[in-house]
């Protein structure tokens, strides 16, 4: 058959009362969802309705491709096969409105309606008839961003995690890749993880993708997890005091030792020398879903012999206490001169 012509109208009344109805004259939507070209259409009471096609008109030519064909599938344009559905399949309601999925940049354009008489072939052309349009400069990435949903997370336990992809429909399943951690994979929609303690601030990311299109979108939450339990303010340290740090070290190095212990509250930790004087210290408190642990370091830069003895770590927690003594020892520097042993102290020999 000939190829029908896209004049430059938007639509019809013929004195047989041919008639179509438009909601919208030009829409806009993203690559990769769909849209609906919603109309209908009026005619005799003779006129039987058999088939309903849809055409493309072609840029820059007269020329018009099909894109829908009720009755005879095998004449749509391969580039559309699968994409465009009729909302009612029923001919007798007069409803030519369609959806076209998996929208791509190359469908904008003009579009126009035809409908076909069952008893001799006649049909009556409504064009053109829809521009569905895409700005150029838009980027072919969706514009729309997926809702990730995130419970409340609770350390040790699954939770299921679920991204709703952006739009009403899109046609083709779209692929859904998790990332956190660095690494990424692609299970469905709704992923389930343990959850654990270091997850806390870590952040989710969902993104969305379309193969028709290529189009993909992002959007990313932050992970917050609580611990299982609250622990109780009478909860004395689980273990004893510890300290860690060289407690061997050579005259005018540095001595950095620290003591440790996990309670709740956390314990006030204090370092006294050998003469008993309370030393300062520099304390921090590191709280997790595990511990509460408190930390107070001992540095002293430069150390001399004379530092060397017995030193004491106390922590205290609300009305017990509990003390660990660590002996600090200051070696002297070794010099080797005629097969004797000396010790330089204050730059005496002795």
């Amino acid at each position: 058959p000939s190829p029908l012509l896209c004049l430059p109208r938007f639509s019809a009344l013929t004195p047989m009362q041919y008639c179509l109805q438009l909601r919208e004259r030009e829409i806009t939507a993203e690559a990769g969802l769909c849209t609906v070209i919603h109309c209908s259409f009026k005619t005799p009471q003779s006129f039987n309705p058999s088939s309903l096609v849809w055409f493309k008109c072609e840029p820059m030519s007269e020329m018009s491709v099909i894109i829908f064909h009720s009755k005879n599938p095998n004449k749509i344009q391969p580039h559309f096969w699968g994409r465009v559905s009729l909302l009612e399949p029923d001919l007798s309601q007069r409803n030519c409105s369609i959806i076209i999925n998996d929208l791509q940049l190359s469908d904008s354009g003009t579009y126009h309606f035809r409908v076909n008489r069952d008893n001799d072939g006649f049909s009556f052309t409504f064009t053109p008839l829809k521009s569905i349009t895409h700005d150029p400069l838009w980027p072919v990435a969706l514009q729309q961003k997926p809702t990730v949903q995130t419970p409340a997370l609770t350390e040790g336990q699954h939770s299921a995690l679920t991204c709703t992809a952006p739009g009403l429909c899109s046609g083709s399943e779209p692929t859904f890749t998790w990332t956190w951690r660095g690494a990424g994979d692609a299970p469905p929609n709704v992923t389930t993880a343990t959850t654990d303690p270091e997850l806390h601030g870590a952040e989710l990311s969902c993104t969305v993708s379309y193969k028709p299109s290529s189009s993909s979108t992002q959007d990313s939450v932050r992970i917050n997890v609580t611990c299982e339990s609250l622990r109780t303010m009478m909860d004395p340290p689980t273990d004893d005091l510890e300290v860690s740090g060289d407690t061997v070290v050579k005259e005018g190095d540095s001595l950095n030792v620290t003591c440790s212990v996990d309670s709740f509250p956390p314990s006030r930790l204090m370092w006294f020398g050998p003469n008993k004087t309370r030393l300062n210290v520099s304390e921090t408190t590191e709280s997790s879903c595990q511990t509460d642990l408190g930390s107070a370091s001992l540095l002293i830069h430069n150390v001399t012999q004379a530092q060397s003895g017995q030193y004491m770590c106390e922590g205290l927690h609300l009305n017990s206490s509990q003390t660990r003594d660590v002996h600090i020892s200051v070696k002297c520097e070794d010099i080797r001169l005629l097969s004797s042993t000396y010790c330089i102290i204050f730059g005496l020999i002795k």
